[in-house]
């Protein structure tokens, strides 16, 4: 299919990816479904909604107002939120296809978390915000207790976000090892302070996961027996940083 001149190259790039990964992870029954052809195909929508998130648009008004800059004659307001709502399935089919080729004969990934405060510290333990889900939870870089969630992520060592799930913030980072690396789990995993302890470390060895971590000095073991484990490691944190800050 050939695409107006006008359009970003990036775009283009992101739409023909869509197209093809539609076609070869999307169910046919989707696919094939009534009313399937219609004048906005499911791939232009997708890669529409696809490209507000490049553009950290928060809000679906926002991604269809950036869809209408490109495209004059997009679809109103109304159908674009039901158009998504209803490829959200299949938004999850492509990521899941683009980790499988991400992660294809990679062998080491990086694992760690970080705080997604709702309140400044000084509200913890009186803030209501989402209180079914959200708690308090301690940020041991900064030294301090903070009230929200905690999100555990999977990378790749060219900061590439294989996988990730969002907990209360109380929960520990070695309690949810096992469910960010159960889909896409690499045969050597770097992880820090927060995944220490033997008996993870043996649960994942029986899954083929060698789970590197740094070591106390009451150890017996007293280096880290990987190369460059500190400085392969920072890839993780430059991700974090950008997830958190992403006007910087």
């Amino acid at each position: 299919m050939t695409y107006n001149s006008t359009l970003p190259k990036v775009f283009v790039y992101l739409l023909t990816t869509i197209e093809t990964l539609y076609q070869t992870s999307v169910p046919l029954e989707v696919q094939n479904r009534k009313n399937v052809h219609l004048a906005t195909s499911d791939c232009l929508v997708i890669a529409c909604y696809l490209w507000g998130v490049l553009h950290f648009s928060e809000t679906l008004k926002a991604k269809h107002q950036l869809a209408q800059s490109l495209f004059p004659n997009f679809l109103e307001y109304s159908r674009f939120v039901r158009r998504c709502n209803a490829l959200l399935p299949s938004i999850q089919v492509i990521r899941q296809a683009l980790v499988f080729k991400e992660v294809e004969g990679m062998s080491v990934s990086i694992i760690d978390s970080f705080p997604i405060p709702l309140c400044q510290p000084i509200r913890n333990f009186r803030s209501k915000v989402l209180g079914d889900y959200a708690n308090v939870g301690y940020n041991a870089t900064k030294g301090q207790y903070f009230y929200g969630f905690k999100c555990h992520a999977l990378v790749s060592e060219s900061g590439y976000v294989i996988d990730y799930t969002i907990t209360p913030a109380s929960m520990a980072d070695s309690s949810m090892a096992e469910e960010v690396l159960s889909q896409f789990g690499t045969p050597t995993v770097l992880g820090d302070m927060g995944y220490l302890g033997q008996s993870l470390q043996d649960r994942l060895e029986l899954k083929g996961i060698d789970l590197i971590t740094p070591v106390r000095k009451n150890m017996k073991q007293k280096k880290i027996l990987f190369p460059n484990f500190s400085k392969r490691r920072k890839v993780i944190e430059r991700v974090f940083s950008f997830l958190t800050n992403p006007g910087i």
